[in-house]
């Protein structure tokens, strides 16, 4: 039976090759690195912030009615947030109003007439009062001089007299208070009118809510943290400049901003403000640029990379296509020929231009870089025509 048996199969030239490599060759098609002559820039690191964050707080106290936004709601300036019990406002409100309307009409004013103690109407009676008995007195005295009239008549002239003058000056006083106690109820009304526009707590500025911090029901004293809010649109970048690039950076320079979340896009900002002093422990100089975020992608917190542009200096870069571009999860890579096997090179990414991107490495104009199939390339893989 053994005599039988057939030979075994030999290998074919396919599986050979993998068998020799421990990989098949890959198909990959190449492009050569392009060199381009650039505007120089400053290569920095640094994080986004908001460019507003408002703990707002209630301005008045009370039990929560209604929550009307929640976290990432965007709102407009303002834009009711919480909303607390109004009654209590609303009586004091009433309460203070009343009181002014008394205190109008018996001061009897006019609207669009200043207050004159001599018109209220009290007091417009007493002086009436006041100067009818004077001119009794005047003539009780003449006639009591002419002895046409006994002592007692004049003397009782003089007393009414004296009694109207005396009521004259109370009537004033009473005015004077009256027009004080309108005031205070003025006043008063005004307060609880702020009290009452106080229970609608309302967004100070147009933004995002990062935090809400109350929940219907709970009482909220004054002063008590209900949302934090941020304004994300523009955003701050900021960035801590070495000592050695200080005279590189000026107010309105171009700033262009890479974050990991979207490795494809580039964000665009001009620096606005350059700190006074450098950090004493870095010997940095803190800057903030500003980048607009119109869409909201930017969160604040975001790390990024900055890249500001020198004016009138300049360098040589070398450009490939963005799909050129591996990543081994620290860095980025590309696969340069070499022969029939690629060879691995870690590169620095810069700016983007189009479906292309800058990198910098061990890498020169004459080389060749994969364009397809990097995924599939290791370092050192053989690759076919």
């Amino acid at each position: 039976m053994e005599g039988c048996k057939s030979p075994p199969d030999k290998p074919s030239a396919d599986s050979a090759a993998v068998d020799a490599g421990g990989k098949a060759p890959v198909r990959a098609t190449f492009q050569r690195v392009e060199a381009q002559t650039v505007a120089k820039s400053v290569e920095l690191t640094g994080t986004l912030a908001a460019d507003e964050t408002s703990e707002v707080a209630t301005p008045a106290a009370g039990s929560v009615v209604a929550v009307h936004v929640d976290v990432g709601s965007r709102v407009k300036k303002g834009e009711v947030l919480i909303t607390l019990d109004r009654r209590d406002p609303a009586l004091r409100l009433a309460q203070s109003s009343a009181t002014v309307e008394q205190a109008v009409s018996r001061l009897g004013l006019q609207p669009g007439k200043p207050f004159d103690p001599t018109q209220v109407p009290d007091v417009r009676a007493a002086k009436e009062s006041m100067d009818l008995a004077v001119a009794d007195a005047d003539r009780a005295k003449a006639l009591f001089e002419s002895r046409s009239v006994p002592q007692a008549f004049w003397d009782q002239a003089r007393t009414r007299a004296e009694q109207s003058r005396a009521q004259y000056d109370a009537a004033m006083a009473g005015a004077k208070h009256a027009w004080a106690t309108l005031l205070g109820a003025q006043a008063a009304a005004g307060l609880a009118s702020k009290s009452l526009a106080d229970a609608n707590v309302r967004a100070p500025f147009d933004g995002a809510v990062a935090e809400k911090r109350i929940a219907p029901g709970e009482y909220a004293i004054v002063g008590r943290v209900v949302v934090v809010l941020v304004r994300d649109n523009p955003l701050r970048l900021r960035v801590d400049v070495p000592e050695s690039e200080i005279g590189n950076i000026e107010v309105g320079r171009d700033v262009e901003v890479l974050v990991a979340a979207f490795p494809d896009r580039v964000f665009r900002g001009k620096v606005k403000r350059i700190g006074a002093s450098l950090r004493a422990q870095s010997r940095s100089l803190p800057i903030e640029a500003e980048i607009p975020n119109d869409d909201g992608k930017l969160k604040p917190g975001l790390f990024a990379r900055a890249r500001i542009t020198i004016a009138g200096a300049t360098k040589q870069a070398f450009f490939v296509p963005r799909s050129a571009v591996g990543d081994t999860g620290a860095s980025a890579k590309v696969y340069v020929r070499q022969g029939g096997h690629v060879a691995e090179r870690l590169v620095q990414l810069g700016r983007v231009e189009g479906d292309r991107i800058e990198i910098a490495g061990a890498l020169s104009a004459a080389d060749e870089v994969a364009v397809t199939a990097v995924a599939d390339l290791v370092d050192g893989a053989e690759i076919t025509p």
